[in-house]
């Protein structure tokens, strides 16, 4: 297995689909402000008409915009991958209406084409990837009561707790730690309360951490869900050119 990068996840917050705009409006975002930041966070957060990047690095900006997990965007030279991972920065974008998430989304790509000169293709490529299954005992944990949207709560570096979480969004946010495509095939169907923590799966005596491995542990004596690696053809987007900001 690929050795994973020590402790650090990177979630992407979940969110509900807002009702869609009317084919008659004309979608825009009012206002962008692109600034860059030293702060920790790397998160993507959407509110209705807005969507803010927190200490977000350009590649979890690009995972979110183009729909895909992180470990699907890939630079097509060094000086690219630089980039992508790491200045941070603070994104501030709003639009009226009540846009849904895949109209941001689209607006989103159009605000790093436009800032970045951000420039992407597509190719079928493979790779390393993993499929999440029920285990043999069943799944340890329960479904949600109530509405509520996804939300992911971290009560220490290595502990995480999700509320009202589908296991696609839960698949999803694995992906980053996996450092490979996760896909869900547990055909559990409702919003689920979980958590994982990877403290007891910390090798002895300071040696460097696989987060990949103690993922695997974790997930299957934890939450009894299973990770099964595969090597298979996944979409990828290449970023063939990306550039730091334009001024706002």
């Amino acid at each position: 297995m690929r050795r994973a990068a020590i402790i650090g996840f990177v979630w992407l917050l979940a969110v509900a689909v807002r009702p869609a705009l009317s084919q008659n409006d004309v979608l825009s975002f009012d206002v962008a402000s692109v600034k860059p930041t030293d702060a920790a966070g790397d998160v993507i957060d959407v509110s209705i008409g807005t969507v803010t990047g927190r200490a977000a690095r350009i590649a979890t900006c690009i995972a979110w915009a183009y729909d895909l997990q992180p470990s699907q965007v890939v630079a097509a030279t060094a000086s690219v991958s630089g980039l992508l991972s790491g200045q941070r920065y603070d994104i501030l974008a709003k639009t009226g209406g009540r846009p849904s998430i895949e109209q941001l989304k689209k607006l989103t790509q159009s605000l790093l084409a436009d800032r970045f000169n951000l420039r992407v293709h597509r190719e079928q490529r493979e790779m390393q990837s993993y499929t999440l299954v029920v285990d043999k005992n069943g799944p340890k944990f329960k479904e949600s009561q109530g509405d509520g949207d996804s939300a992911m709560r971290m009560t220490s570096r290595l502990t995480r707790q999700w509320t009202h979480t589908t296991i696609a969004q839960f698949a999803r946010q694995l992906s980053d730690a996996m450092q490979a495509p996760v896909v869900d095939d547990t055909a559990l169907p409702a919003r689920y309360d979980l958590a994982l923590d990877l403290t007891p799966f910390l090798p002895p005596n300071n040696e460097r951490p696989d987060l990949g491995a103690m993922m695997i542990t974790a997930v299957q004596e934890q939450l009894g869900l299973k990770l099964v690696g595969r090597r298979a053809l996944v979409e990828v987007l290449v970023v063939d050119r990306v550039e730091r900001p334009s001024p706002d």
